[in-house]
């Protein structure tokens, strides 16, 4: 049994010189990496793998200034890229992105030769790379939604948890939440996710009611540095304080210190009659 080992060993790393002294470990885990070995020679894929996706592999290690090879039990890459896969599928389910909305990447976001359009896109795109939150306002069309939304989408590729909300979606999931007792973790899952696009901040009917959930929402995510994406159609700081009633101020307060703000001037893209067949572009 030691000599078939051995062999095998041998063979796995092209060196002769390998004895039983450097082989650490039952001599059965062994045995198991070289009959696996074969198995996965010829993957019939997770669903009929007979080892479930586990995998044992041989590596040489240093211990103590020696060199010892072992034998371990690990995923196989399969397997993990199934369970990624899996997770990516998980994290766009939970995302919220309205289907008709899911074409909206960096990839189809049409700058038209403009610079406060390129600007715009360019500041989403560092802001995923480095976790910095956002504010985008301006009018409608020119791409504020579409930007929030790849912002999200790349977020989730990355393997990261995201959330594309609207506002007044939100508020109404909160409201009905009180008679079926989901509240609370409706709110909590917006303030806790690791990137949140709020989108259309500004748009809700001002109440007190309304204020505090919204300031509820923002104070957390300041508090705990989540990234935290801000779409509005006011067009500067003071006109949003204005738009969000009560807690205005002390709203706008937390966003200048967690996002950098961004207002566009820019035509609307649904104005343009090519841009408007080739993509469904947010606001």
């Amino acid at each position: 049994m030691t000599n078939g080992v051995l062999s095998y060993v041998r063979r796995l790393f092209k060196n002769p010189s390998i004895t039983e002294s450097d082989l650490y470990g039952s001599m059965g885990d062994f045995i198991q990496a070289e009959e696996q070995q074969r198995f996965c020679a010829t993957c019939p894929g997770i669903a009929l793998c007979k080892y479930k996706g586990l995998r044992w592999s041989v590596s040489a290690k240093k211990i103590f200034g020696r060199k010892i090879i072992v034998a371990e039990l690990g995923k196989c890459v399969n397997r993990e890229r199934k369970s990624r896969q899996r997770k990516m599928e998980r994290l766009i389910r939970a995302s919220k992105i309205p289907k008709a909305m899911k074409r909206c990447t960096f990839d189809t976001f049409i700058t038209t030769g403009d610079p406060m359009i390129r600007t715009a896109k360019g500041l989403a795109m560092a802001s995923v790379e480095d976790g910095a939150s956002i504010i985008l306002g301006g009018g409608t069309g020119v791409g504020k939604t579409h930007l929030a939304i790849a912002m999200v989408q790349e977020t989730v590729s990355r393997g990261r948890e995201a959330l594309f909300v609207p506002v007044v979606d939100l508020l109404d999931e909160i409201r009905s939440g009180y008679d079926e007792g989901t509240a609370d973790a409706i709110q909590e899952a917006v303030k806790e996710a690791d990137c949140v696009a709020l989108d259309d901040l500004g748009a809700q009917r001002s109440t007190s009611w309304v204020s505090e959930r919204l300031f509820s929402v923002i104070d957390a995510r300041y508090r705990l540095g989540k990234q935290t994406v801000i779409t509005t159609n006011a067009c500067s700081m003071s006109q949003l304080e204005k738009m969000l009633g009560e807690r205005g101020a002390r709203i706008v307060s937390r966003l200048t210190e967690m996002a950098q703000p961004l207002f566009i001037k820019a035509r609307d893209f649904r104005t343009r009659k090519n841009v408007q067949q080739r993509l469904p572009v947010g606001k």
